[in-house]
Parts: structure tokens; C-alpha cells; sequence
């Protein structure tokens, strides 16, 4: 029985998510899924190395959009909450959120990405 309230498109799109609080870390990975409410991503190897997030814990997830002819690369940019995390040896690790707030902003240049680190490439 699926109890989520929204459905859940399969979608793979780039994304980088930011564990907020005292101990900041940066994750870079792709979505497996994503709805109104929520998303299940999938961390790329060695971005993990620092440790995982703890379910509770909170992230700033940006994930990349593809490109539009009308108005360019933009992001959904997710405040979240880390609900699960599934970490099977042999595979990479798979965390879903729960998201509180959304938005869709312009992406930075990816030259200007690999300088600040904010974007993604």
C-alpha cells in the first residue's frame, strides 16, 4: 500500500544537497524520484565519504532542470528533511526527503558554479 499523498514521477536530474547546521556537508548525486512532497535521491561515490545524513536532519537540495529555449537553466531549489536512509553495501546510498518549501531559480554559469561551489554542472 503506497501512503505517499503526491505521485511520484521517475525522473533522473543532477542535484547537489547541503546538510545545514553545525556540521555542514555537500552531497552531489542525482533523483531517483520526486513529487510535491518529497524525493528519493541517490548519492555518487565519494561525496558520501563524510558520513551520511541522519534521518531528521535538515538539507538544502538544487536540483538541476534541463535547459529551456525560453528561459534558460534554471533549478528546483528544496528546503528538505532527511525522512530515511537506505545504505546497502554495494550500492550507493539512497536518502528521501520529505520537502517543506520549493523554489525555482536561474542556475549560475557552470564556470561560476565550479568557483563558488553552489551550482550544479
Amino acid at each position: 500500500m503506497d501512503r505517499r499523498a503526491d505521485p511520484r514521477i521517475e525522473v533522473r536530474l543532477r542535484c547537489r544537497a547541503a546538510l545545514r547546521g553545525s556540521n555542514p556537508r555537500v552531497f552531489i548525486g542525482e533523483t531517483e524520484n520526486i513529487s510535491r512532497s518529497g524525493a528519493l535521491l541517490t548519492w555518487e561515490g565519494d561525496t558520501a565519504k563524510n558520513g551520511l545524513p541522519d534521518p531528521g536532519d535538515l538539507v538544502t537540495v538544487d536540483i538541476e532542470l534541463p535547459a529551456h529555449r525560453s528561459f534558460g537553466q534554471r533549478c528546483m531549489h528544496c528546503e528538505a528533511v532527511v525522512t530515511r536512509v537506505m545504505a546497502e553495501n554495494g550500492h550507493p546510498p539512497r536518502i528521501a526527503l520529505q520537502i517543506s518549501q520549493m523554489s525555482f531559480r536561474h542556475s549560475a554559469p557552470k564556470r561560476a558554479a565550479r568557483q563558488a561551489n553552489c551550482a550544479l554542472m
